[in-house]
């Protein structure tokens, strides 16, 4: 009786499991703020369609998802979006919106292979952008036209990947210190993999205006990784604009100083702590670390963030006069 007994508590408990189990949902950011839309990025460990709900307060009671047009990224068709899909990131632009208005939205991550399997994610507000701004004000007090360059960046290819285009479908967002939200963009959009091609133009300020980027501006890049849940940080400056549109190159800075601050100190080492040991095809190894890498002989550096890594960041620890 009781061998029968403790038979059926265990198949009660692998049917509570398959239940209760939904795809997992992670790094949920808004992203791509303007006065008339907005986009929703995120992780998860199946190959979903994405798709989100919307709302008018934040008691999720009164929806709006069938209101607004609601579109997952990037196009339903083509390699990128095949990609993407397969590897799990998922974004989503609602829009016809209202300037200036708050929304909340939270996603929603059905599981292609059993869709009554949903996953939600915690809901997320968020506020509209009020105006673009075709012009700044500068010094004199005159008007001058507000435009920001395109950036490109290639994301890190693990040694492993030997797929066609690797990259292909990553996910790149980009922000300022200034900036309301994010900007992002496919690997392989617009341009090759594994490139991502970041439109700079739509970038707003705090107060909800076209933010215009000044020389040397600070930016945060996160990369939205396909099959790790993960994401790595890039910190980097963006170089001055022109009158013309170009596509620029986010700038390394100097290696040691990791977050740009100025100096090379405690916030600087606990970033290196997290990457101590990571080796080059770990979900979450970020070449940003590795000091020393492999030389084109094999003999000098490694393909893992190690002492020899550290040893170079110790000589540079207590600076204060980074440029």
């Amino acid at each position: 009786m009781q061998r029968i007994a403790l038979l059926t508590l265990i198949g009660v408990l692998l049917l509570s499991s398959t239940a209760l189990a939904v795809p997992e949902t992670v790094s949920v950011r808004i992203t791509d703020v303007t006065p008339s839309s907005f986009a929703v990025v995120w992780l998860t460990d199946v190959a979903a369609e994405p798709t989100v709900q919307v709302f008018t307060d934040s008691a999720a009671s009164d929806e709006l998802t069938g209101a607004v047009r609601i579109t997952a990224l990037p196009d339903a068709v083509g390699e990128v979006a095949a990609a993407a899909r397969a590897k799990g990131i998922m974004k989503v632009r609602v829009s016809g919106l209202a300037a200036g208005t708050t929304y909340y939205v939270r996603t929603v991550t059905v599981d292609p292979g059993n869709v009554s399997s949903v996953g939600y994610s915690a809901l997320q507000a968020v506020t509209l952008a009020s105006a673009v701004a075709p012009y700044r004000t500068d010094q004199e007090g005159s008007l001058q036209p507000s435009a920001n360059d395109l950036a490109s960046f290639p994301v890190y290819i693990r040694p492993a990947d030997t797929s066609e285009l690797p990259g292909l479908g990553d996910l790149l967002l980009l922000e300022t210190e200034g900036s309301s939200s994010p900007v992002s963009a496919f690997v392989g959009q617009g341009i090759a993999a594994p490139e991502g091609l970041l439109d700079l133009n739509n970038l707003f300020d705090l107060d909800g205006l076209g933010l215009h980027l000044a020389s040397a501006e600070k930016a945060t890049l996160r990369i939205y990784r396909g099959g790790t849940l993960t994401t790595l940080l890039h910190f980097r400056t963006i170089p001055a604009g022109s009158d013309l549109v170009n596509v620029t190159q986010p700038v390394h800075g100097f290696f040691a100083d990791l977050n740009l601050d100025g100096k090379v100190d405690a916030a600087d080492f606990a970033l290196f702590k997290d990457q101590y040991q990571q080796v080059a095809d770990g979900g979450v190894f970020n070449p940003d670390y590795n000091f020393i890498p492999v030389q084109a002989d094999g003999v000098v550096g490694a393909d893992v963030i190690d002492a020899r890594d550290f040893a170079r960041f110790a000589t540079q620890f207590g600076r204060e006069d980074v440029e």
